[in-house]
């Protein structure tokens, strides 16, 4: 039974890693689910048995992504010896520098803009999607929940929750706008230090304990690129196997 399993998320990596590769190489609507096969090293019936069409392929890959720089990134940002308010803001400007550079040449984080894509992947990935999502979500707030709790900052509940929605917004926005190339030129123009500067403004309402400094940018930076470069080759799939295979 162990090995089956083992086959099948080998099988299910190969997939995906080959999808990835065609996505950028070709994008999404030209996928091929034949040629895919055919480049994984097995059967279309085999490959049918995991991913119902591309959809369902593309919400794996988003699922990837989401794995690795939200829940798995968050996780290890959390562990460092930074003050609270520079490994939050961490959590949230990963994404900004890896945005700043690199483009994403296969808009993997960008296919849950795409409505069509939901509407025909199948439930079982747009669940661990959601699992996924809440995990993230769920990891950001209760940090700084511990983070009240330790006295670092005062905030009530709702002004958490509204911090994290407005953070997420300035992250996503920046994201978005740096992997459009009629944008990108434009938009990574812009100093990361800025993004940090808006995101430790809107933090201010927090009353951290210990505050933000002009030190602080360099730390988060040193932070981000050291969880970057840790993560740059994790495999995030069994993570992702073991929601699906509860």
């Amino acid at each position: 039974m162990a090995n089956r399993t083992s086959l099948k998320r080998q099988r299910i990596s190969a997939i995906l890693d080959s999808a990835e590769k065609a996505i950028v190489e070709n994008g999404l609507f030209s996928l091929s689910l034949l040629e895919l096969a055919r480049q994984s090293g097995c059967s279309v019936n085999t490959l049918y048995n995991y991913f119902s069409n591309r959809e369902d392929i593309a919400v794996s890959l988003f699922n990837r992504y989401i794995g690795k720089w939200g829940v798995q990134a968050s996780r290890e940002i959390s562990q460092h010896r930074y003050s609270f308010a520079e490994r939050f803001i961490a959590m949230q400007m990963i994404w900004v520098y890896r945005q700043h550079r690199d483009i994403d040449e296969g808009g993997i984080q960008f296919l849950a803009a795409i409505p069509c894509v939901w509407k025909h992947a199948s439930h079982q990935r747009i669940s661990t999607t959601r699992q996924l999502l809440d995990t993230w979500f769920t990891l950001n707030r209760e940090f700084l929940m511990m983070a009240r709790e330790q006295g670092e900052l005062a905030a009530t509940d709702a002004q958490i929750d509204e911090c994290l929605l407005m953070v997420s917004i300035t992250e996503r926005g920046f994201s978005l706008l740096a992997n459009n190339y009629l944008f990108r030129e434009h938009i990574i123009s812009m100093p990361l230090r800025k993004i940090f500067d808006s995101m430790s403004e809107e933090l201010k309402q927090f009353q951290w304990k210990t505050a933000v400094s002009d030190e602080s940018f360099n730390r988060v930076l040193e932070l981000v690129t050291s969880v970057n470069e840790q993560l740059s080759d994790y495999h995030i799939d069994n993570l992702i196997y073991d929601i699906e295979d509860k």
